[in-house]
């Protein structure tokens, strides 16, 4: 641990040596993008983090719950569109039972069977587990017979507790999440893992989160990429403490303190095309997908550019890399 944490603080292209390297044994010159859109059935939370821009009280002007008959319109017209993978996540909502999310997944594989579905984060999972008083893997169980095929990575956000008490005091905890993720594999889900970064962390707390999810994929090997995802200010009274050179450090120390993850995932609606391009250098190999409809990030002002596969492999091969097509599941 000390010789990552010497090396988050050190040079950048010591670094960006190092996981280049790491990079091009695994992946060659290749780099992964899918054609995704996201349904967000609802920004209504009764977390409210402080670190959030997106969320909304329950009544407050600005917040929704999509019906199930919402969610297949737009789930047909993303099919429509061409979109191979549906990303679906929402707030912390105490009133909306189980059924509902299972029907909403329902009415997204019944929208195009051959879509790959990730859904939900482990947050709303474990939500799911409280208000139907099932235990966590028969929600899983639940989920994967529904049509679920894989869950993103969200609300990881830094496993120290000292920082979770002030970025997101309502959420899991850093082992609650650790533990959601381990039942979630033994489930037979692969996921994403996130670590949201540029706030008040320290490199300590960086470096030791990176190990605990290390730790985690050596007993389970259900982590299938690792997403850092820079912090926006937006609303939030806390303020974005990131660079540019900051972005790509934690990159390649990512990279190289992750050698039992398979993939870097930066999501290209996190980062701006040139900065994408440089990040696959260090030690970056997926630049996530079209994203259509991503609400998250943009809430906290991100832009909201309307990319489509061309265009995210004219960036892949600006930056000297070859785009693969495929999705969240590496389905070549």
């Amino acid at each position: 641990m000390q010789e990552a944490l010497d090396l988050l603080k050190g040079s950048p292209f010591e670094l960006g040596e190092l996981a280049y390297g790491l990079r091009s044994k695994k992946h060659s010159n290749k780099a992964y993008y899918t054609v995704n859109a996201a349904i967000t059935y609802s920004n209504t939370c009764e977390a409210l983090c402080p670190i959030c821009s997106f969320a909304r009280r329950e009544g407050q002007q600005g917040a929704y719950v999509l019906s199930v008959e919402e969610v297949s319109n737009r789930a047909r017209r993303f099919s429509e569109l061409g979109a191979k993978e549906i990303h679906i996540i929402g707030g912390i909502y105490s009133k909306l039972d189980l059924n509902y999310y299972l029907d909403v997944i329902r009415a997204v594989r019944a929208a195009d069977k051959n879509f790959n579905i990730v859904a939900y984060t482990v947050s709303e999972c474990v939500l799911m587990s409280k208000i139907s008083s099932l235990k966590l893997d028969r929600v899983f169980e639940l989920l994967i017979e529904a049509g679920v095929n894989a869950l993103p990575g969200g609300g990881a956000e830094i496993f120290d507790e000292s920082v979770r008490k002030k970025i997101a005091p309502r959420k899991l905890s850093g082992q609650e999440w650790l533990d959601a993720m381990q039942t979630a594999h033994k489930a037979g889900l692969r996921t994403n893992a996130t670590m949201l970064y540029g706030h008040i962390e320290t490199p300590e707390q960086v470096v030791d989160h990176l190990f605990k999810l290390r730790d985690l994929q050596d007993k389970t090997g259900g982590f299938k990429a690792f997403v850092p995802l820079p912090f926006r200010q937006g609303k939030s009274s806390i303020q974005a403490h990131s660079s540019a050179t900051y972005d790509l450090k934690i990159c390649a120390l990512a990279r190289l303190v992750l050698d039992n993850f398979d993939h870097i995932r930066v999501p290209i609606t996190h980062f701006d095309d040139r900065l994408e391009q440089v990040l696959l250098w260090f030690g970056a190999d997926d630049v996530g997908g079209t994203h259509w409809n991503e609400e998250v990030a943009v809430s906290a002002g991100a832009s909201l550019l309307n990319r489509d596969a061309k265009k995210i492999e004219d960036t892949i091969r600006a930056a000297g890399f070859v785009p693969q097509l495929t999705n969240s599941n590496y389905d070549i």
